[in-house]
């Protein structure tokens, strides 16, 4: 438009002078005049293109042009700085779960379903690539769930801090949006650690090959807030090598674009002092522990390829308790699982059995039960080709053994739907 206007000046301003009676004395001046005219509209040109640069200038340093918006599949929406020290992640988690239990010679049987899961998810990083933050928030009556902070300038030592998951067993550190069947097993009800406040270290070694997580937390859990000292503090620590293929980064149980192998190990104890409603491992009902100290340790091998999985994990805890006559337990759990694609990344057959075994020769422990155990198979469908969009159906049969014999059955069926995004 700018070009046009001169153009169209220049054209009316040169007509209007060949209009002029032609005047063989003036033919000098009326030259002069048009020159001194081009010249002034070049002069006119000049300006404007320099309020033009002025403007593209000004508009580049905006602080709409210093921010980068992207969407990938997968990953949410980000925002993030020109010079990469702030970014910020959004994400969106729901599962939204239907469910049929049938224990037997019980009519407490029937019909439910539940908004599982409903996490706002945020994480990037704050004045530095390297200073990192998670947020995780549950709308679904599960409350705070990770906030966390992460100094990764050195990626073979990684301070953090904040409440996050206790690095030890494995089915509990693979995220709750990757798990291959519709919840977790009974070994992971009974000993896992959960989530707690505290701080740790991490890294990788060997260009990523070997990963390790150390931590020290307050012991009460997530969410919790140690006011009275009731329970001792809570360490664990984790070691996980990838063998074959692969890089020992995360935990995940199946798709892989190549054949994968992992190992890994774990320890962690807590010290408890008058009272057993802190994060110690032991399920509510099962091994009260007024004071004394619980002491676990796990080992885990996982195998994938891009049409097979499997995944053998066993966990050992002794629980030692102060008072006088009554000796150490040691429980223990194993789970084995895997699944096989009938259709690449989309269709997925999955089997789990998993066992926990009550120690109940200690003298002075009052207990019922001898063994639990219980047997899964579940569908899987894909539809994104991953864990991000997908439906799954499973059928759980559960046994309790009791020390006097007696068994108590339970059936589940559970259909699940899934959104992360």
């Amino acid at each position: 438009m700018r070009i046009l206007a001169i153009l169209a000046v220049s054209f009316f301003t040169l007509f209007l002078f060949m209009s002029l009676p032609a005047q063989a004395d003036g033919d000098q001046s009326i030259k002069e005049q048009i020159e001194e005219l081009k010249k002034k509209i070049e002069k006119l040109e000049q300006q404007m293109n320099a309020k033009a640069y002025e403007a593209t200038v000004k508009d580049s340093k905006a602080w709409y042009n210093k921010m980068k918006v992207k969407t990938k599949k997968g990953i949410g929406l980000t925002f993030q700085t020109a010079d990469k020290n702030y970014k910020l992640r959004m994400g969106f988690f729901g599962q939204f779960l239907a469910n049929y239990t049938d224990p037997e010679g019980d009519d407490n049987e029937g019909l439910g379903s539940s908004v599982r899961s409903l996490w706002l998810i945020w994480n990037g990083n704050a004045f530095a690539p390297w200073m990192k933050y998670t947020f995780q928030y549950d709308l679904a009556g599960g409350g705070l769930k990770d906030m966390r902070l992460s100094f990764a300038k050195n990626k073979m030592f990684i301070p953090t801090v904040g409440q996050y998951k206790v690095p030890f067993n494995r089915e509990f550190l693979n995220s709750i949006t990757a798990l291959q069947l519709v919840g977790t097993s009974i070994i992971d009800d009974y000993f896992r650690y959960g989530r707690d406040i505290g701080g740790g270290v991490y890294g990788f070694l060997g260009d990523g090959m070997i990963r390790y997580d150390a931590g020290v937390f307050q012991g009460e859990g997530a969410n919790q807030k140690n006011d009275t000292g009731d329970t001792g503090m809570l360490w664990a620590g984790r070691v996980q090598a990838s063998l074959l293929g692969g890089n020992a980064k995360k935990v995940k149980e199946n798709f892989a674009k190549r054949p994968t192998l992992m190992v890994a190990a774990a320890v962690a104890g807590i010290d408890v002092e008058d009272g057993s409603d802190g994060n110690i491992g032991i399920p509510s009902g099962e091994r009260a522990l007024e004071s004394g100290r619980v002491t676990s340790f796990a080992a885990d091998i996982n195998y994938r390829d891009p049409r097979f999985n499997l995944t053998g994990e066993y966990i050992g805890r002794w629980v030692n308790p102060d008072d006088a006559g009554v000796g150490t337990a040691y429980d223990s759990g194993f789970r084995v699982q895997g699944g096989f694609f009938l259709l690449p990344k989309k269709i997925e057959l999955a089997s789990r059995y998993a066992m926990v075994m009550f120690d109940d020769d200690v003298p002075g422990v009052d207990g019922d039960l001898d063994n639990v155990w219980t047997f899964t198979q579940g569908l899987n469908y894909y539809l994104s080709g991953n864990h991000r969009w997908k439906l799954q159906l499973d059928y759980t049969f559960q046994r309790e053994e009791h020390l006097t014999g007696a068994e108590s059955d339970e059936s589940m069926v559970r259909a699940q739907v899934q959104t992360y995004f």
